[in-house]
């Protein structure tokens, strides 16, 4: 039956295929460069066939070139939101923008408008409808001001030029209707098959690297006259190089030798190809090569063309031209073309860009750099080149789909390399990780703090980490783990037969899908439907192996949420063998026709895209699945056939133990664990004791919106007291669950995290002694126990210009020796507003805060004892009744000396316990960077509301403060309201400038993108 069905799916999808069509486009465009003014005169004639079964009323247009010319357009915000402002606030002089078309059909003049939102899409009306079958000629002149190539992919820097996506072109009109898009910066394109016939005209001094055939005979002879002027150049390179300074190559860089007088016209022809690039510099270098196909045999030219700056890096270019287009041709297919090109040049939107049959480099500063770059880009000639997917929606089926060939690339051609490691050095400990491990570790970290998305993702809705990280890297591995279940030769069977069906097509994913699973008579859901469309991670665990008779049983647990397949290698005394599952869910045993099994590996070559490591390895001698044990300094990657441990020295200070020294033993390396723990003793200079802090947790991923869980505790112990008194101390145990959830669909989205933590506190004190009399309830057997917890909702979203934040919050503690105890609950909500864009931001902040105290018992009422009230001046350390923080000075004998004290509750900026409440409490703060100033600098104003003797109270202040990234605040008050000054007499200006001191992170959601 299962079979029955897998074969009429297969039949209904052959038969969709069956009534596949596309729009045919035939381009034949004229230009000339000026390179006084930086601008393009062009004509363009344009065949468009409609192959479609439907009639067509109108046609959608993309004038790309528009995207550059104000603020308003969506690479413009895409870019502002990205932090880069350049092309929001550029001079007129840096934009672009293409004007001076006038759009005819068949000679006729038609009536054509911009779209309303994007200025780089115009709609064109027909005077008759395109029946099927029936073809239009589209004519139109136009003119392109080329804008300044530091913003994204067209443009110029000087004299040297990058045309690309530079002339009006039709949209894709394809099953789903038109598809025009805007210009973005994150999210390429989806452009028609073309043929091409291109004349440039310029000054004859020009190098030009085109898509296309040259088919000018003089132009050849030209570029043959280059190559050899350059191979002297680039043998004296190393001589001349080290006779100039890195001033002077700086500056030769920069110098352009002057245009010829003289122009030229060259002519580029090309068939079935999506685009047409072109690219100009004067100063180009030229070598020549070729490669001979491995299945065809047919010979590829190749061309390096690069500035002398460059030499050292780009002399061996040929042959990763050579390389690159080889394996993906052994692998896929053989590349189509005759031609093949990479540029060295200028380009703002990552280290590369592809067009058919021509690459663009951007810097770089290694061989293998440049080699990764050039391969993975002239790898787009297969990957979207000739496999046209829409890289807008489907951006896997490009990018990622090429990254797995570059990764497969570089193992293949370096099977040793230590690429990723090389970054790190041997310090760290972070030996032999190679290329792949990059995109491995990297994918690994991001779905451990549960900022992945799902590969399926339309490119705009990426954050921009996952773009890089998902997108690309992801989908390389999970590309890997079909390879490693097929086999390597199923898989390039199954990948040249997608090539040769779908070549100068525009395949979908699920016509991808049809392939593998027709070509396997398998059902391959759990891949693209699964791993591609959502954010399971994959894991997979040794649960027990068994000898029984004649074989060998291994059971196996499937820790995804999906069914999967995995493969792993067993080992005997006389051989070894691997083997595959079929894809299952939870736990599986299975069979081997073998009995003296000596070691057991899942997923033995790391090509699998596990979440965890550590637990995939069993053998018959020892701890069966304990591997053994290997102790570092600092941190290092864990290593999969070692239990990994790590040690750091530590150094700490407070006011009672004075300066700790100690060392933390840990297991935080890379990739992380699922349980991970930090234990860090310190003894005290004061006293001579052990003090220190412990942490032990867990995390989970159950995936989707639940991007993680995490389970702990926490321990902390320190002294109380200072002046030599022993016997005054806290231990404080915390365990918590941290629950991270959110929309992994668009980006930026709202991050929502719930924590609750328990509390359970024991002080003990010094009986009799004068300064803990007031601070704590003093008790025959001088000791308190305070037991307690909190639940905590924060919701955080931001954009460039706008933050939000919201806190809401329940807190219940109980000193379990009396009748002592506070329930409470409050909410804040901070927005901060970016006031000044152009230059440097500067941002603006409200915050509100409200709270309400619904039962309060104290006993020390009438006494100092404010630690359960709501505190206008935020917590001190006797305030923090869930030890949230670190404190220097925890437990002060008198509250207004705490000048440290958590940015919390009321939020005034003041040192004074003036303000409490054991009822409810209102308060605003605003705090705005200063502009002109460093950003650290700035101005703030509280405005608090709370009971008091004849009704409600108000205190009020202003000063000016310093921040240091959100963990340091230091404010000095220029204004207070009476009440709160009179409660401060006595006190120097010095003892009230307030401080802040945030170091406890565990207690902050983490943010990716504040990692890059």
């Amino acid at each position: 039956m299962r079979k029955f069905l897998i074969l009429f799916f297969l039949f209904v999808q052959l038969s969709i295929y069956a009534q596949y069509w596309q729009q045919e486009v035939n381009y034949k465009i004229s230009v000339r460069l000026n390179d006084v003014s930086h601008s393009l005169s062009a004509f363009e004639e344009i065949e468009y066939i409609n192959h479609s079964p439907n009639t067509i009323n109108e046609l959608y247009f993309h004038l790309w070139p528009n995207a550059y010319k104000n603020k308003h357009t969506a690479l413009a915000k895409q870019l502002y939101q990205a932090g880069e402002k350049e092309l929001s606030y550029a001079k007129n002089e840096d934009k672009g923008w293409v004007d001076s078309l006038n759009f005819k059909i068949n000679g006729e003049i038609v009536k054509w408008e911009l779209d309303k939102k994007n200025i780089d899409i115009c709609k064109i009306t027909l005077n008759k409808p395109l029946i099927s079958g029936e073809k239009i000629i589209i004519t139109t002149p136009f003119y392109v001001k080329l804008p300044n190539s530091k913003f994204s992919r067209l443009g110029h820097v000087g004299e040297s030029y990058q045309i690309t996506q530079w002339y009006p072109k039709p949209a894709v009109y394809d099953k789903n209707g038109w598809n025009p898009i805007p210009y973005l910066n994150q999210g390429e394109f989806y452009s028609e098959f073309a043929s091409f016939e291109v004349e440039i005209t310029l000054p004859k001094n020009y190098v030009v690297g085109a898509t296309g055939d040259l088919q000018s005979p003089q132009e050849e002879e030209f570029l043959n006259n280059k190559c050899e002027e350059s191979k002297s150049i680039i043998e004296n390179d190393s001589i001349k190089r080290k006779s100039l300074t890195k001033e002077e190559r700086k500056k030769n860089n920069k110098v352009f030798p002057p245009s010829s007088t003289e122009y030229k016209t060259i002519r580029f022809t090309q068939k079935d190809v999506h685009d047409f690039a072109w690219f100009a510099d004067k100063r180009f270098l030229v070598l020549k090569g070729d490669v001979v196909l491995p299945h065809s045999k047919e010979k590829v030219t190749t061309w390096a063309m690069f500035t002398p700056q460059n030499t050292r890096y780009w002399k061996k270019s040929l042959e990763y031209l050579h390389d690159g287009i080889y394996y993906y041709s052994l692998w896929n297919g053989d590349y189509p073309y005759k031609q093949v090109t990479a540029i060295d040049g200028t380009i703002a939107a990552g280290g590369g860009m592809e067009y058919p049959n021509i690459t663009i480099i951007g810097s770089v500063n290694s061989d293998i750099t440049l080699e990764t770059v050039i391969v993975h880009e002239v790898g787009h000639n297969w990957f979207y080149g000739i496999l046209g997917s829409n890289e807008r929606v489907h951006g896997w089926m490009d990018e990622g789909l090429n990254t797995f060939n570059e990764m497969r690339y570089m193992y293949t051609k370096y099977p040793k390399n230590t690429q990723l490691s090389d970054g790190f050095g041997d310090v760290l400990h972070f030996s032999d990780l190679s290329h792949y491990h990059q995109g491995q570790y990297g994918c690994r970290l991001l779905a451990y703090l549960g900022e992945d998305q799902a590969i399926e993702t339309s490119s705009e809705n990426f954050s921009s980490i996952n773009y890089g990280l998902t997108m690309y890297q992801k989908t390389g591995l999970t590309f890997h783990y079909l390879k490693e279940i097929f086999g390597e030769e199923k898989f390039d069977k199954t990948m040249q037969e997608y090539y040769q069906t779908w070549k100068f097509k525009h395949p979908q994913p699920e016509d991808l899908k049809l392939i593998f699973e027709k070509s396997n008579n398998q059902s391959l859901s759990w891949l693209f439907d699964d791993l591609i469309n959502k954010t399971y991670p994959v894991n997979f665990q040794i649960k027990k192996v068994k000898t029984k008779g004649e074989k060998t049983y291994v059971s196996i647990k499937n820790k995804s949420k999906i069914a999967l397949p995995i493969n792993f290698s067993y080992t005997s005394n006389e051989n070894s063998s691997f083997f595959v599952t079929e894809t299952f869910k939870g736990k599986k045993t299975f069979e081997l026709p073998i009995t003296g099994v000596n070691k057991i590996e899942l997923n033995p070559t790391n090509r699998i895209p596990e979440m965890y490591l550590h637990d995939n390895i069993w053998k018959k001698k020892g701890f069966h699945r304990l591997e053994p044990l290997k102790i570092e300094m600092f941190i290092g990657d864990h290593e999969k056939n070692r239990t990994n441990l790590f040690l750091i020295p530590t150094f700490a200070f407070n006011s009672y133990d004075k300066f700790l020294v100690g060392v933390a033993v840990h297991n935080l390396g890379l990739p992380f664990k699922p349980v991970q723990f930090l234990i860090s003793p310190f003894i005290s200079t004061q006293s001579g004791k052990i003090k220190g802090i412990a942490e032990v947790s867990k995390t989970y991923h159950p995936g989707n919106f639940n991007k993680l869980i995490r389970v702990g505790f926490a321990l902390k112990h320190f002294s109380l007291e200072e002046d030599g008194v022993e016997n005054a101390y806290f231990i404080g145990f915390n365990p918590y669950v941290f629950w991270k959830f959110g929309d992994r669909k668009k980006s930026p989205s709202m991050l929502h995290t719930l924590h609750i933590q328990g509390t359970y506190r024991y002080d003990q004190s010094f009986n009799n002694h004068p300064k803990l009399i007031t601070v704590y309830s003093v008790l025959e057997d001088n000791y308190t126990h305070h037991a307690g917890f909190f639940v905590q909702y924060q919701e955080r979203f931001e954009n460039r210009d706008w933050k939000y934040h919201s806190i809401l919050r329940i807190d219940y503690m109980d000193n379990m020796e009396n009748k002592d105890h506070v329930f409470r609950s409050s909410y804040e909500m901070t927005g901060s507003y970016n006031y000044i864009k152009k230059k440097s931001e500067r941002y603006i902040e409200l915050r509100y805060f409200i709270g309400n105290i619904w039962s309060f018992q104290n006993i020390n009422f009438n006494q100092t004892n404010l630690d359960y009230r709501f505190a206008l001046s935020g917590a001190a350390g006797l305030q923090d009744l869930f030890l949230e923080e670190y404190f220097i000075n925890r437990n002060g004998e008198n509250l207004n000396s705490s000048v440290q004290r958590m940015e919390n509750m009321g939020g005034l900026k003041s040192v004074s316990n003036y303000g409490t409440s054991v009822s409810y409490m209102h308060a605003f703060n605003l705090y705005a960077q200063l502009p002109y100033l460093p950003k650290i600098f700035g101005v703030y104003g509280d405005l608090g509301f709370v009971p008091g003797v004849s009704g409600v109270e108000k205190v009020a202040q202003f000063g000016l403060g310093i921040r240091l990234f959100r963990i340091v605040g230091i404010y000095f008050p220029l204004y207070m309201s009476d009440n709160l000054e009179k409660s401060l007499t006595g006190f120097s200006y010095a003892e009230t400038i307030r401080w802040t001191l945030k170091i406890n992170f565990v207690n902050v959601p983490f943010r990716i993108k504040n990692m890059f």
